[in-house]
C-alpha cells in the first residue's frame, strides 16, 4: 500500500511540465506559509501567550478569540510548519493532551531577547516590502513611487538594528579614537548608536531624525537607558536644520540612500562644516552589489518616495574629498556582504 502511494506521488510530480521547478515552488510556498503564520501569531499575541504552554480553550479566552474553529485550524497550521507543538498523552511530567507550546527556533526567537528587532524585520518584509512588490508592475509603468516611510518609519528604525552588533562596535571604536566625545547622529532612528557612543566616558551629543515616530522611539529609549541627560533628540531634516556644532564625530548610519546623488556633495559639506578640525564622519550603509540581500534593498529603496538606489564606496569618495575630507578609509563590516563603513576626516 505504501509503495503504491509513493508511486502515485512520483507519477504526479513527474507529470508536471517542469517537475524540478514544481517542487521548488512548492517548497517556497511552504516557507511563505510559515512566514505568514509567524506574522499573524505575533500580531495576535499567540507567541507571547505560549511562553507558558496552554490548551486551545485557555488560549482562546486569554486572546479574546471568538471564532474558535478558525483558531483551531490556525493552531494546527503552527504545528504543521513546526513552530508549535501539541501534546497528545499524559506521561510523568508531560503536559496534558491538547496543550500547545512553542517549538520552532523562529517562534522562540520572536519572544526572546532580540524579539523586537526580529519582529520588526518580519513586519518590514511582510508589510512594507510586500506592498512594494505588489505595486511594482504599476510603479515600473510610470505609477507614483510609494509613500511608505511615514507608515513604516518605526518598523524600519527597529529592523535596521539587525546589524546593530557589528555597527555598534564600529561606532564605539570610532568615538573612543576621536579627540573628543561630542557626537551628532544624523537619522538616529531608535537611538541605539547614541547608546553605543555613550561607552566613551563623558560623551554627549544630539540625535536628529526626520520621522516623528522615530524621534519618540529614540527619546523613550534614551530615558529607559538613563542617557537622556547626555543625549537629546530633535526632529528635523539635516538639509534645513542648523547644526549645533562643532562635533567630534558625526554618524550617518544606514541612511545615505535618503539623499539623491546630486544632494550628497552639499550634505557632506554641511557635515564637514559641523565637525571640529580633525573630527570624523562615520558613514555606514549597505552598498550596491549583486547579492540578493543588497538588490532587494536596492529595489525597495528605488520604489519608495524619499529614497534612492544604493550607491558604492567608489562613488562616494570623490564627493567626500570635494567636501573637504582629506583622509578616507573604507572597512567591510560583514564578510561576504556589502555592508561597509567609511571614516572620513
Amino acid at each position: 500500500m505504501a509503495s503504491s502511494k509513493w508511486s502515485r506521488t512520483l507519477r504526479t510530480a513527474l507529470s508536471q511540465p517542469d517537475p524540478a521547478a514544481h517542487a521548488l515552488l512548492l517548497r517556497d510556498s511552504q516557507q511563505l506559509t510559515r512566514t505568514h503564520f509567524l506574522t499573524a501569531a505575533v500580531h495576535l499575541g499567540l507567541l507571547e501567550a505560549l511562553k507558558t504552554p496552554a490548551p486551545a480553550g485557555e488560549l482562546a479566552e486569554r486572546l479574546g478569540i471568538t471564532r474558535t474553529e478558525q483558531f483551531r485550524i490556525f493552531l494546527e497550521l503552527g504545528v504543521s510548519v513546526g513552530e508549535l507543538s501539541v501534546s497528545s498523552r499524559i506521561s510523568g511530567t508531560a503536559a496534558a493532551p491538547g496543550t500547545y507550546a512553542l517549538k520552532g527556533r523562529r517562534a522562540r526567537a520572536l519572544v526572546g531577547r532580540n524579539s523586537s528587532v526580529l519582529r520588526a524585520l518580519l513586519e518590514e518584509q511582510t508589510a512594507y516590502h510586500a506592498t512594494v512588490y505588489r505595486q511594482l508592475p504599476e510603479t515600473l509603468r510610470g505609477g507614483d513611487l510609494g509613500d511608505h516611510l511615514p507608515r513604516y518609519a518605526e518598523v524600519i528604525a527597529e529592523s535596521s538594528r539587525i546589524a546593530e552588533g557589528v555597527i555598534a562596535q564600529y561606532v564605539r571604536e570610532a568615538v573612543s579614537e576621536a579627540d573628543g566625545g561630542r557626537v551628532l547622529d544624523v537619522g538616529c532612528g531608535s537611538g541605539v548608536y547614541l547608546r553605543a557612543a555613550s561607552a566613551r566616558p563623558g560623551s554627549s551629543g544630539t540625535g536628529l531624525d526626520l520621522q516623528p515616530a522615530a524621534v519618540e522611539l529614540a527619546r523613550d529609549n534614551l530615558r529607559r537607558w538613563s542617557l537622556d541627560d547626555r543625549f537629546t533628540v530633535h526632529q528635523g531634516d539635516v538639509r534645513g536644520t542648523e547644526l549645533d556644532g562643532p562635533y567630534d564625530v558625526i554618524l550617518l548610519l544606514n541612511n545615505v540612500y535618503y539623499f539623491a546623488a546630486e544632494e550628497r556633495p552639499a550634505l557632506f559639506r554641511t557635515l564637514r562644516g559641523a565637525l571640529r578640525e580633525g573630527g570624523t564622519l562615520v558613514l555606514v550603509s549597505m552598498f550596491h552589489d549583486r547579492n540578493p540581500t543588497a538588490l532587494n534593498l536596492d529595489l525597495i529603496l528605488a520604489c519608495t518616495q524619499g529614497c534612492y538606489a544604493l550607491t558604492t564606496p567608489a562613488r562616494l569618495e570623490p564627493e567626500l574629498r570635494e567636501a573637504g575630507f582629506g583622509r578616507i578609509r573604507t572597512d567591510q563590516l560583514v564578510s561576504g556582504q556589502s555592508l561597509y563603513a567609511i571614516r572620513a576626516s
